[in-house]
């Protein structure tokens, strides 16, 4: 069965070691599994002596990092990778708590909107299949049984069975990976002579130090195993989709500044050293090293003296309780959610929107002109060299002109924009910010006469939706975006659903915007603002009728119409949900209005500033989130042509939008527990068979430290594809594909001066494909969209037989528990492969 193969195969130390996979003739770098280790060191495994002292051996450590200077600022100190991974390992686990924490997740997994897909995935999706809830059921069962005693492996195998889905909406947050991570002594750079011959993998500071005495050397295998297969496996429990952009992610980039995964490892590297062996025919080892969390003025470490301490005192702890666990699991749980912002990946546009709702009274609370929220000519921390013309003060987009620092004639205008929302959570008014900037951008490329138009969204991992509705509109001000959005069926869903709309109906809704005034809420007494809290809840989640249209943008006429459910795939969705636009309720912020929507309707009768066939979208695949539903506007609607830089060194096309394509993202804490509540606070169960359902099927909080776990929760549908398939399993082949050379990597613009020979200059092929005969092909002739290798007799999928046929929703039963969802086996029986 596959529980006992998974179980194996996603213990500790399989992340960068071997993962047992079918042996068929497709080659690793075809194919979306992770290849077997061949060669390389064992995995190291502590003995109790190791175990006893690793704590023990960190608080030695930071005893003397203490008295240093550093000490007074740093929030990290350096140990080594070995006595780091003793004290991970030592950390026991309780059952009880451990098994309520894996019920209340499997609880919440469950709104995964995926989850049925996930389990028999489309063909040539890339996605290998993942049993979600079936692999949660066989960790629970582990725990109970006493074989996983250890929290590290629980963290490790369930981020295992999460991260395998390749879904960047769908994790959780840990506590372990804030206290301990660990370190490579360096980062890679994947390089081409021209961008065009495939990469190689360096050293990076080999890279850095080349010249004319010194040529660095390219790897060709670590730990005795050739380059390429390594890092697919090292990059596969990446959260993106494409394996060319869970590549990327080993290495090291400027647009966005980054280390890679090969320098910075979440999880213990399964070993304390590794060897590189270079074309020079040199091999080299080298050490691992770790950093622990250090709080200045403190030394949390002197307190965690052992795993069963770091239990009592950092991970059996409420969050939910006031001042439970102290400063070290507090600070833990923000550094966490911290990490998740840097994603751009969560929905922080609601507590914006919440804070300027509490300060509505304070006269700080409107946003300044648009002259006052931009900066001209500043540094742009993702373009060293080159400054751009325009930036938003929060430094989320910059706007460039080639001609400023190429010194020609050049009627090219540049749009990088790696992210769409800032990284700082405190940020002043990230929306208006940026469509300030975009919006003077683009009237200065028009009086310029600007004919040309890059944008560049490389690491863009997405952020705020209305931003990139925004950003979309500007550029094409008569062209409305379509995103149809649905939600999987679920009884907690459905209850949800109908408690929003009873509360937030049309009527509430039309006296909220009269009362809103199209100011910023100024004028909303106590209970309107409290009101309006409630609304801005239903609209984040979409289960409200009143704040949804549907496919072809009209209210819906009745509940049922609204939520179905609709069956499809076996599995049951609400019907599909698009954004009402016009109604600053539904867009979900009070001050800022969509380009081209209520206050900004009159935008929509100008001109694009660039025709579609003169504008390129350039990424790396990361593309995620909102930047996916960007890109689908761009690519689906307008045609544009895509260019995607790096990935594997295969020759093969590469997706455009490689990281998820998911609409929205549902966070458990922060978005759930209060859907919850304010079907609780507002209705009282029937009677007592009412109330254990709500008790059975409702998220409740963890009472462990998890910083916070998320589900993806709306799906994105093409308005053609009648098999209504969620876009996250489609890849989609860029027009262009190009490898990084040192110049590209180092200088945005060198990239963007390449990108425009080949589309409008005296360039023309490629690495693959090419932007001067590019077809922009976005769907075969029924509307489906073509995934790369779905016209080939193997797609990324094959070598695993059959796959099961699933029959709809039904009880899973774990004698003592149950889930609502779907369980099958994807075990080795009746010809079928573990993964």
């Amino acid at each position: 069965m596959l529980g006992k193969a998974t179980a194996a195969l996603l213990s500790l130390g399989t992340l960068a070691r071997a993962v047992a996979v079918p042996q068929d003739n497709a080659s690793a770098t075809t194919s979306a599994r992770v290849p077997n280790a061949t060669s390389g060191p064992g995995r190291y495994v502590p003995s109790a002596a190791d175990l006893a002292s690793g704590c023990a051996n960190i608080g030695r450590v930071a005893a003397s990092f203490v008295r240093t200077s550093d000490a007074q600022t740093a929030n990290f100190f350096q140990i080594d990778s070995k006595i780091a991974y003793d004290c991970l390992a030592s950390i026991p686990l309780e059952q009880e708590p451990a098994l309520e924490f894996l019920f209340e997740l499997s609880k919440f997994v469950q709104f995964q909107s995926t989850i049925t897909y996930l389990a028999r995935p489309p063909a040539n999706s890339g996605q290998d299949p993942m049993d979600v809830l079936g692999g949660l059921t066989d960790i629970y069962n582990s725990v109970e049984a006493g074989s996983i005693t250890s929290w590290n492996e629980l963290e490790t195998r369930v981020d295992a069975l999460l991260s395998g889905c390749h879904e960047g909406h769908l994790y959780v947050a840990w506590p372990l990976p804030s206290l301990i991570n660990f370190r490579a002594p360096f980062s890679l750079m994947d390089l081409s002579p021209d961008g065009k011959q495939a990469s190689r993998v360096f050293v990076a500071d080999d890279v850095r130090a080349s010249s004319s005495q010194f040529r660095p050397s390219a790897i060709t295998q670590i730990d005795g195993e050739d380059v390429v297969t390594a890092i697919e496996r090292l990059t596969y429990y990446e959260a993106s989709q494409s394996p060319d952009t869970r590549w990327n992610a080993a290495f090291e980039s400027q647009n966005p500044p980054k280390r890679g995964s090969f320098y910075a490892r979440t999880r213990y590297p399964g070993a304390n050293t590794f060897t590189l062996t270079f074309q020079n025919g040199t091999t080299t080892e080298y050490r691992y090293t770790a950093v622990a969390l250090h709080q200045p003025g403190s030394n949390i470490w002197s307190v965690l003296t052992s795993g069963q301490v770091i239990w009592d005192r950092i991970i059996n702890v409420d969050p939910n309780v006031r001042g439970s666990g102290g400063s070290g699991a507090s600070r833990l749980r923000t550094r966490a959610l911290e990490e998740l912002r840097k994603r751009k990946l969560n929905n922080d546009q609601l507590d914006e929107t919440f804070r300027r709702i509490e300060k509505r009274q304070s006269g700080s609370n409107a946003p300044p002109p648009p002259s006052q929220l931009v900066r001209y000519n500043s540094s742009f921390p993702d373009t060293p060299g080159v400054r751009p013309y325009i930036q938003d003060i929060n430094q989320v987009v910059g706007g460039y002109f080639m001609a400023d620092y190429t010194g020609d004639a050049s009627k090219t205008a540049i749009i990088d924009i790696t992210g769409f929302a800032p990284d700082d959570q405190n940020a002043r008014f990230p929306t208006h910010a940026v469509q300030a900037a975009v919006e003077l951008f683009l009237a200065e490329a028009q009086r310029r006469g600007m004919e040309r138009l890059i944008i560049d969204v490389r690491g863009n991992g997405g952020g705020f939706v209305n931003m990139g509705y925004d950003l979309y509109k500007q550029l094409f001000p008569n062209s409305d975006p379509y995103s149809g959005n649905r939600i999987r069926y679920h009884p907690a869903s459905l209850r949800i659903a109908q408690a929003f709309t009873q509360l937030i109906d049309q009527d509430v809704i039309d006296g909220l915007i009269r009362a809103i005034g199209g100011g910023m809420g100024e004028n909303l007494s106590t209970v309107q603002a409290n009101t309006y809290q409630v609304a801005a809840y239903a609209s984040l989640s979409g289960l409200d009728q009143f704040l949804n249209l549907d496919k072809d943008g009209k209210p819906f006429n009745t509940f049922d119409d609204f939520f179905g459910p609709a069956n499809i795939y076996g599995d049951r969705f609400t019907n599909i949900l698009t954004y009402d636009l016009d109604n600053l309720l539904a867009v979900g912020d009070l001050s800022y209005d969509i380009t081209g929507y209520d206050d900004r309707a009159s935008y929509s009768t100008r001109s694009p500033p660039f025709t579609p066939e003169n504008v390129i979208l350039v990424t790396d695949g990361v593309c995620a989130s909102t930047c996916g539903i960007f890109a689908e506007f761009l690519r689906n609607q307008q045609r544009i042509r895509t260019v995607v830089v790096g990935g594997r060194p295969n020759g093969e096309p590469s997706a455009a939008v490689g990281g998820t394509r998911g609409a929205q993202v549902i966070q458990h804490t922060a978005h759930m527990l209060n859907f919850v509540q304010i079907v609780e606070n507002n209705f009282t169960p029937r009677d007592s068979a009412e109330q254990a359902d709500w008790d059975r099927v409702f998220p409740r909080p963890f009472k462990l430290n998890i910083a916070e776990a998320a589900v993806n929760w709306k799906d994105n549908i093409r308005r053609a594809d009648p098999t209504q398939t969620p876009l996250q399993f489609y890849l989609e082949a860029a027009d262009c594909r190009l490898y990084y050379t040192p110049q590209t990597l180092i200088f945005s613009h060198e990239l963007w001066s390449q990108v425009g020979r080949l589309a409008w200059g005296n360039e023309t092929d490629c690495a693959v494909g090419s932007l001067k005969n590019a077809t922009v092909v976005t769907g075969d002739s029924n509307g489906v969209p073509v995934s790369i290798g779905s016209n080939g007799d193997t797609g990324f999928n094959s070598g695993y037989g059959d796959t099961p046929q699933l029959t709809g929703d039904r009880v899973i039963d774990t004698a003592k528990l149950i889930w609502y969802g779907v369980r099958n086996s994807l075990g080795a029986s009746g010809g079928r492969r573990g993964y």
